[in-house]
C-alpha cells in the first residue's frame, strides 16, 4: 500500500500555507482598520475645518454687527448732539428775541413817557409841535386849513388854593377826558402845563368849523365835574388861530392862538376869540388870571 504523507502544505519559503493565509488576513485587517481610521481622521479634520469656517463667519458677522452698532451709536450720538445744539440755538434765539422785545418795549415806553403829560396822559408840548408841523404839511398838500385852539381854565387857581392840589389834579384829568371826547380821532388834545390845553384840528374846511368846535368844548367843560364830594363848575377861555390864514408856520400859529386866548379872558372869560392882526400880542400872562 501507498503511504499517505500527512505533512502540511508549504509555500515557496517553506512556511506553511495556513500560516501565510492568517498573516495575509491579519495584514488585510490592519490595512482596513488603518484606512478606516484615516477616513475617520479625514472626516474629523473636515468637520474641524467646517467648524473653523463657521466660527470665522460668526466672528465676521459679530464684527459687522459690532461695527453697525458702533455706527448707529455714533449717528444717534451725533443726532442727539445736533438736536441739543438746535435746542440751544432755539432757546438762544427766543431769549435774544425776548430781550429785543423787552428793549423795544422799554424804548417805546420811555418814548411814550417823554412825549406825554404825566398827569393826564395827553400829548405834551413837544408831541403837539410835531403833530402841528405834520398837519400843516398835509393841509398845504391838500389845500386845507388847520385850526389850533388854545384853552385855559378860568379861575382854576381858586380851586387849587381852596380845595387842594389833589382835587385840582383830578379836575384836570376830568377836563382832559371831556376834551378828548369832543374831537375826532385824527385831532389832538394836548396839555401844555398847569391849566392850559391845546386842541389841534387837522384839515378843516373853514374858520366856522373851528368856531363850532370851540362852542362844543365850552359846553362840555361847563357841565359839573364830580370830584369826590365836590361838584365843580368851570369855564373855558379859548383862542383860535388858523393855518394859513393867521400864520404860515408852527410858531406863528401857536403864538397867535395864545394871544387870542388872552383876549378871550379880557372879554369876560367863558368864550372864544379868533385871532386878528389887531390883537395886542404883547399881553403878559400874569395880567389875566
Amino acid at each position: 500500500m501507498r503511504k499517505i504523507d500527512h505533512t502540511r502544505a508549504r509555500d515557496a519559503t517553506g512556511q506553511p500555507l495556513e500560516v501565510n493565509e492568517r498573516a495575509r488576513s491579519a495584514a488585510s485587517t490592519a490595512a482596513t482598520l488603518a484606512a478606516r481610521e484615516a477616513a475617520v481622521l479625514a472626516r474629523e479634520q473636515a468637520a474641524d475645518r467646517r467648524e473653523a469656517a463657521v466660527l470665522t463667519r460668526e466672528q465676521a458677522v459679530d464684527r459687522r454687527e459690532a461695527a453697525a452698532r458702533t455706527t448707529a451709536e455714533r449717528r444717534a450720538h451725533a443726532a442727539t448732539q445736533l438736536l441739543e445744539a438746535n435746542e440751544h440755538l432755539v432757546v438762544a434765539a427766543v431769549h435774544a428775541q425776548t430781550m429785543t422785545e423787552v428793549a423795544e418795549h422799554a424804548a417805546m415806553k420811555m418814548s411814550f413817557k417823554a412825549e406825554r403829560d404825566f398827569l393826564t396822559g395827553l400829548p405834551n408840548r413837544a408831541l403837539l409841535t410835531d403833530r402841528l408841523a405834520q398837519s400843516i404839511a398835509l393841509a398845504q398838500r391838500h389845500g386845507k386849513r388847520v385850526a389850533l385852539m388854545y384853552l385855559d381854565l378860568d379861575n382854576f387857581k381858586d380851586i387849587n388854593d381852596s380845595l387842594g392840589h389833589s382835587v385840582g389834579d383830578q379836575l384836570l384829568q376830568s377836563v382832559a377826558k371831556r376834551l378828548e371826547g369832543c374831537v375826532r380821532h385824527s385831532d389832538t388834545v394836548s396839555r401844555q402845563g398847569g391849566d392850559e390845553f391845546v386842541v389841534l384840528l387837522s384839515e378843516v374846511e373853514a374858520a366856522k368849523d373851528a368856531a363850532l368846535a370851540a362852542e362844543k368844548l365850552i359846553k362840555a367843560i361847563g357841565e359839573p365835574h364830580l370830584i369826590g364830594d365836590h361838584r365843580l363848575n368851570v369855564t373855558l377861555s379859548i383862542g383860535i388861530s388858523l393855518y394859513p390864514d393867521d400864520g404860515e408856520d408852527v410858531e406863528a400859529v401857536l403864538t397867535n392862538a395864545d394871544t387870542a386866548m388872552y383876549h378871550a379872558k379880557r372879554s369876560g372869560r367863558n368864550n372864544y376869540q379868533r385871532f386878528t392882526p389887531e390883537m395886542d400880542a404883547g399881553i403878559r400872562r400874569a395880567a389875566v388870571p
